[in-house]
């Protein structure tokens, strides 16, 4: 009877682990950088290895191009994120997943008083390291 009860339990737990949908981190992430994403440890936590570490990269170019510092960098990239963020609103169109990796669609509309002749959109490409990161976007502007 005990052997019985602790399958039970351990299958509720296992089973009832609720895995945040890409969609849905996704639209976590483009929240919090819309409130001001403050470092950029906080923001690497989105990424995948490989997208930190070319944003890695592209720091140290642009510090090397423009001679500014790695916090005058930072801080301008995480300005211009933010007001992608916030004059942007998003509306999801497709969203596929296969294995550890996820592919999101998303129209986007300028909130913002900017008008695009164009239609803008938004893909997304994020990959399952212990929870969904952002691995690349394009965005049309």
């Amino acid at each position: 009877m005990r052997h019985l009860f602790m399958l039970t339990l351990l299958a509720s737990v296992t089973g009832c682990q609720n895995e945040e949908s890409p969609s849905a981190f996704y639209e976590r992430y483009n929240e919090s950088t819309a409130a001001g994403i403050t470092t950029l440890e906080e923001d690497a936590r989105f990424y995948s290895s490989r997208k930190n570490r070319e944003l890695d990269a592209k720091i140290l170019s642009l510090m090397k191009a423009t001679s500014k510092t790695k916090e005058d960098v930072v801080r301008l990239y995480l300005d211009v994120s933010k007001s992608v963020a916030r004059c942007k609103e998003i509306h999801l169109e497709q969203e596929t997943v296969a294995g550890d990796t996820a592919h999101l669609v998303y129209s986007q509309t300028d909130i913002c008083g900017n008008t695009s002749t164009e239609p803008e959109t938004q893909n997304v490409w994020l990959v399952d390291e212990n929870g969904w990161k952002i691995d690349k976007v394009e965005i049309s502007l």
